[in-house]
């Protein structure tokens, strides 16, 4: 009897999926859950400007101050890593910004000290520009274009790389962060509102309000918009009207990228936070 009594549970029991995991999650984006799966901490800094490359690999600048004053120091965090790299061959605390060409696989540093590409297989960075070509931010569109921005007068100017030459591009200036998407449309920050120059258009529009105190970005991942500034908002390219506040942020957050896969790091102060998609198992009869 007691035989046949567990052969019925085990039977009823084969009926159902059990859940491989509950589905509890850190935050949501639309309709999909996050766990934090790593924490990297940092030597303790804001990481700004963040990036992951095709290979999984995480570039940042952690921005800082010590006794000698600011500093804004390049590092990597590699594929099956926690522990944030310097890398060899920057100049340090004048990294400003960094820039990823995926389709030619390069990663460009722009220092206080000329631009530096990063070689993968000797892991180091090599000066590539003039010493005294010094930029603030870097960005790079879908077909490999380099744009800088420089400060001249208080203002914050665009040009466009060509070679050793820039040429002003004058329909941005007086922007306070730079992104690029993959449809060469360029979205930047300006006296706390968010523009986007489309490249089908001749001049720049208003998204809506963001609240900057010098640190943001920036970032896309298929069709969304994400403004790291403070909080965390973000929207759908096709639908601009609306910005959503993203919940559950612990502090106020610096920097946000994601991986080709869709999970996403972080950046707060003194670490960065790694997401990854989290997936909720129900049951079935």
């Amino acid at each position: 009897m007691k035989l046949f009594i567990l052969l019925l549970v085990t039977k009823a029991c084969l009926c159902f999926d059990v859940p491989a995991t509950s589905c509890k999650s850190d935050l949501s984006i639309d309709n999909d859950k996050y766990n934090v799966s790593e924490t990297y901490h940092t030597d303790g800094g804001y990481p700004t400007d963040a990036h992951f490359d095709d290979d999984g690999n995480i570039f940042y600048i952690e921005a800082g101050s010590n006794f000698n004053g600011y500093y804004f120091n390049a590092r990597i965090i590699p594929l099956n890593s926690t522990t944030p790299q310097n890398i060899p061959g920057l100049p340090e605390g004048v990294s400003y910004s960094i820039a990823i060409d995926k389709n030619n696989k390069k990663v460009y540093f722009s220092t206080g000290d000329g631009i530096f590409s990063y070689d993968y297989e000797t892991q180091k960075a090599t000066l590539m520009s003039k010493p005294n070509a010094k930029f603030n931010m870097i960005s790079i569109d879908k077909d490999g274009n380099k744009y800088v921005t420089k400060n001249v007068d208080g203002i914050e100017e665009v040009y466009l790389l060509v070679g050793e030459s820039k040429i002003r591009f004058k329909t941005l200036e007086a922007l306070d962060e730079m992104a690029i998407d993959n449809k060469n449309n360029f979205y930047f920050i300006r006296d706390e509102k968010l523009f986007v120059l489309k490249s089908t258009l001749s001049l720049p529009i208003v998204l809506g309000n963001v609240t900057y105190d010098g640190m943001a970005q920036i970032s896309f991942y298929e069709e969304r918009v994400f403004v790291a500034s403070n909080n965390l908002t973000y929207f759908h390219e096709n639908d601009t009207r609306f910005m959503k506040i993203i919940n559950n942020i612990p502090e106020k957050v610096s920097a946000i990228a994601f991986d080709k896969d869709g999970n996403f790091v972080l950046g707060l102060l003194g670490k960065l936070l790694h997401y990854k998609k989290h997936q909720c198992y129900l049951r079935k009869n």
